[in-house]
């Protein structure tokens, strides 16, 4: 790591990026067949809402990486994905989606799409407007965590709470249904109390898929109050329009001996979906 590089680091951990912009243009003079000191400039750039320049980094990245010196052949295409990635973000901060798409399409071309890069394509689609489409690769994103690497779990679920929000209705894309069918995601744990509190603050999200999760597992727990779990279970099926589900769930709601406050409301609900199911 040369001079010019060190002390940039340390600039810009002390908050002073203008004095580390500087430096890492001093580097870039050194040696400019450094594709990571141009990545390194590109974060100023960002931390200081320059994200037009920071774009215009990353390209210059990307394009000198092949003749890198310091590159493993291997690896090679594995960080122009990663840079890729990296320049749609800054894209997106700049508020270009249909220009954070396409270079997300360029890094998925080189390698199979990934949690990083689908994050992106949902926010993408998010500033567009189009939250189902955002839906289907958050929910992607949280499988390819399953099957590989569950380091951006948090930020997925930051994410699907935040666009659930935006979107402000109930949140459930055709592909959370497939990863709830297929059981591809991380299994929620508590106790039953827990879980079911929890399934309840997801449906009121608006998250209907990840709190059919949550009453799944209070059930297998054990909960105190099985005919509530059951019937919010039914009421999410009738929000997604499966009322031959729901009629099972408000069936067996009503098979549990719910509580006398609670059978009245479960039998209305079972009636309107036995003459509304298929």
């Amino acid at each position: 790591m040369s001079d010019f590089i060190e002390k940039a680091e340390e600039l810009a951990l002390s908050g002073k990026f203008e004095e580390a912009l500087a430096k890492y243009g001093e580097a870039i003079g050194e040696d400019p067949a450094d594709p990571l000191t141009y990545v390194g400039k590109a974060s100023i750039l960002k931390a200081l809402g320059r994200y037009a320049e920071c774009a215009d980094c990353m390209d210059t990245a990307i394009r000198i990486l092949p003749e890198w010196k310091g590159a493993d052949v291997d690896k090679a295409s594995d960080l122009a994905s990663m840079l890729l990635v990296l320049k749609a973000e800054a894209q997106l901060y700049a508020e270009k989606p249909e220009e954070a798409l396409l270079t997300v399409d360029e890094a998925d071309k080189i390698r199979e799409a990934d949690a990083a890069s689908l994050v992106v394509r949902a926010q993408a689609y998010a500033q567009q407007k189009k939250y189902e489409e955002a839906g289907n690769c958050l929910y992607r994103a949280e499988e390819w965590c399953f099957l590989h690497d569950d380091a951006m779990l948090t930020q997925i679920w930051l994410s699907k709470v935040h666009i659930a929000k935006e979107s402000g209705k109930a949140f459930a894309p055709p592909y959370a249904a497939e990863v709830y069918k297929s059981g591809n995601w991380r299994k929620p744990a508590g106790t039953g109390e827990e879980l079911f509190e929890r399934g309840n603050n997801l449906r009121g999200e608006g998250l209907l898929y990840d709190a059919l999760r949550y009453y799944d597992a209070c059930l297998a727990a054990g909960p105190e109050n099985r005919a509530l779990v059951l019937f919010f279970k039914g009421i999410i099926f009738e929000q997604l329009k499966n009322f031959t589900e729901a009629y099972s769930m408000y069936s067996d709601a009503l098979a549990a001996g719910p509580a006398p406050e609670d059978e009245l409301k479960i039998r209305v609900r079972w009636m309107n979906a036995k003459s509304l199911r298929l």
